[in-house]
């Protein structure tokens, strides 16, 4: 599968849809809040209408943050962040009430949005729908090296511990701006760090991965999660 990470300037969705939806991938992922506006969204489905392929693009629908999957001109599903940063709270920020997967053409798709993946508890719920690829818009870049390191880490183990490829990327913002993506394995398949721009990514999905962690949990001890 042909992938397309973005990595494009903030707030200038109108600019930046043109140009990088000219690169032909059977899947195209936009940070989250690259979409701002109606008038932003209109434009990626004129822009897809006759375009083949997915796109996942974050959305910002008034005081929420979402993910949508556009396809031939239209939004085929959405979802809502569920889990926000205390700064997003304080700015008025609304949480969705349920973590999801979204049904695309190309399988069904886990999506959490830019912190989200600093939970693995959000992702193993998503990773329970048998998504094809596990996807990360961020919102900004890296500011600084540690965080930089860390969300590389942590998106690594989210592709171990859940046996499925994770990719992301992230506006040119902040110190360090990435595109990021891992097979099952924990494998690194791409890199970009400081770059603005496309970048293509060839991902093998996997029939199965010889270890099965979701045949060994033991959910009747997980109950403290919960509390």
């Amino acid at each position: 599968m042909k992938i397309c990470l973005t990595v494009p300037e903030r707030f200038a969705a109108q600019a930046e849809l043109p140009a990088l939806l000219r690169e032909p991938a059977d899947l195209t992922l936009f940070p989250e809040g690259f979409l701002r506006s109606q008038e932003d969204l209109d434009l990626a489905l004129r822009l897809t209408e006759e375009r083949p392929g997915t796109v996942v693009a974050g959305y910002r629908d008034g005081d929420w943050e979402k993910a949508l999957v556009i396809e031939r001109g239209r939004v085929a599903d959405e979802y809502t962040k569920c889990i926000l940063t205390p700064q997003e709270r304080d700015k008025g920020k609304r949480p969705g009430g349920r973590l999801h997967c979204l049904n695309s053409s190309l399988g069904r798709l886990a999506v959490p949005v830019c912190y989200e993946l600093h939970f693995p508890e959000a992702c193993r719920v998503m990773a329970l729908e048998s998504p094809v690829l596990l996807l990360n818009p961020i919102g900004t870049g890296m500011w600084h090296r540690r965080q930089y390191d860390q969300w590389r880490a942590l998106a690594r183990a989210r592709a171990i511990e859940n046996q499925v490829p994770v990719l992301g990327c992230c506006h040119f913002c902040g110190e360090l701006p990435l595109a990021f993506a891992f097979d099952c394995h924990g494998e690194p398949l791409l890199e970009a760090e400081g770059e603005r721009g496309a970048f293509g990514v060839e991902v093998e999905l996997p029939e199965s991965c010889p270890i099965d962690y979701f045949v060994d949990r033991r959910p009747e001890l997980f109950g403290p999660l919960a509390r």
